[in-house]
């Protein structure tokens, strides 16, 4: 089983955490009590919340591109015979999302994800993974 938290990261802070991705999974990781208040001050600063119309768009997104979904309470489920399933539960500044089976899946999860919104950036804090679902360009001069 992985879980992800796929964070949606403000337009204005992408430069400046591209690259410093490592740091971010790091002080996402904190399981210090004393720190934990002062990372969520943190990533509500970075992070953008998670509104009802944006969470309903991707919702309907997912469920377009997943034939086989289902909403049981506050969780969408997704499952594919071969590939496996994964809940999403969104919380206030990322959604949360918990797969088993193949890896394939949380590919194809991220694909659809990145095309509904270029911030996400996702962390699988058990296995040390970071990345953007959709990589962002820069200029260079």
């Amino acid at each position: 089983m992985r879980i992800y938290s796929i964070f949606n990261i403000r337009k204005e802070y992408q430069s400046f955490i591209f690259g410093r991705e490592r740091m971010l999974l790091e002080m996402v990781q904190s399981t210090d009590k004393v720190k934990e208040s002062s990372v969520s001050m943190e990533l509500s600063f970075i992070c953008k919340p998670l509104e009802e119309a944006n969470v309903n768009q991707i919702f309907q997104h997912i469920q377009e591109r997943f034939p086989t979904t289902c909403v049981a309470e506050d969780t969408l489920k997704i499952k594919h015979q071969i590939k496996g399933e994964i809940k999403l539960k969104v919380r206030k500044y990322y959604i949360e999302a918990v797969c088993e089976g193949s890896r394939m899946l949380d590919l194809d999860l991220f694909q659809t994800l990145g095309q509904v919104n270029d911030s996400f950036l996702a962390f699988n804090t058990q296995e040390a993974e970071c990345g953007w679902l959709k990589p962002i360009k820069h200029l260079a001069y």
